[in-house]
């Protein structure tokens, strides 16, 4: 799902388009999640304000990364380089449990990441631009993420949390792309159908069940089981497998291994 929804914004020709339909497509799925699951509590607002607007940072950037690089290139580095800063913080800062085990599957599957989105970029000569976009969504990624897992075990109410929090970001993407174009909306219902129904309940199911995981697993092992999904980006691109594609399969499934028997 995590997959599907980039591949529908990457395969775009109007970013801006997609990645409003997407956003707002989260919204229906968000009232249901309220009205199931109730609203989170007070002790997690500043989580979910601080969330909404790090999603919101987090989209803008990635859909200009899109514009400046292929999926291929800007997925990898940005969701490669998120575990490793959310490791980094959740081991010196927060002190969360993570074995031996989980540490080395991580920094398997995010490298291994990392070198492919590089191989990629320096193959295919493309724009440092989105080389560093990528990397400042990366950034974006992880402080969302981290926000995120602690707002999930705050509230003890992960739907709610999540399905607040994107209501919110929702609002603000909405106020973003009619400032942009202010026939969005009218688009959307022209143009952009697939990419609110599909990518929208492929990315509110998605980091649902990411926030949701957050109750039961550290942060960043979360993190790095969801980044695997490039494996299915691949498939939908029908992409051949060569050394550097077996490369990654190899690296991610050792990861996955080590995170497993962590």
């Amino acid at each position: 799902m995590h997959a599907l929804w980039n591949f529908i914004l990457r395969g775009s020709e109007d970013k801006l388009l997609s990645m409003t339909s997407v956003v707002l497509g989260h919204i229906p799925f968000a009232l249901i999640g309220i009205l199931v699951f109730g609203l989170p509590n007070l002790n997690g607002l500043s989580y979910i304000l601080i969330s909404a607007l790090l999603h919101f940072f987090y989209q803008i950037f990635l859909l200009n990364a899109y514009k400046f690089g292929e999926l291929s290139e800007i997925y990898p580095i940005a969701r490669g380089l998120s575990p490793l800063i959310i490791i980094t913080i959740s081991l010196v800062f927060f002190e969360e449990n993570i074995s031996s085990h989980e540490v080395v599957g991580i920094f398997l599957i995010s490298l291994s990441l990392i070198i492919y989105g590089l191989k990629q970029f320096l193959s295919r000569d493309s724009s440092i631009k989105g080389f560093r976009l990528a990397i400042i969504t990366g950034c974006f990624i992880a402080s969302y993420s981290i926000v995120d897992g602690y707002g999930a075990r705050v509230t003890q109410n992960p739907i709610g949390f999540y399905s607040t929090m994107t209501l919110i970001n929702g609002l603000i993407f909405y106020f973003y792309a009619k400032w942009k174009d202010r026939d969005i909306i009218k688009r959307i219902f022209i143009s952009g159908k697939r990419s609110f129904f599909i990518g929208g309940t492929a990315s509110y199911a998605a980091y649902g069940i990411v926030v949701w995981a957050c109750l039961f697993l550290p942060i960043a092992v979360v993190s790095s089981i969801r980044e695997t999904s490039i494996l299915l980006g691949l498939f939908f691109l029908k992409e051949k497998i060569n050394l550097i594609k077996s490369f990654l399969i190899v690296g991610l499934f050792f990861g996955l291994l080590f995170l497993r028997v962590g």
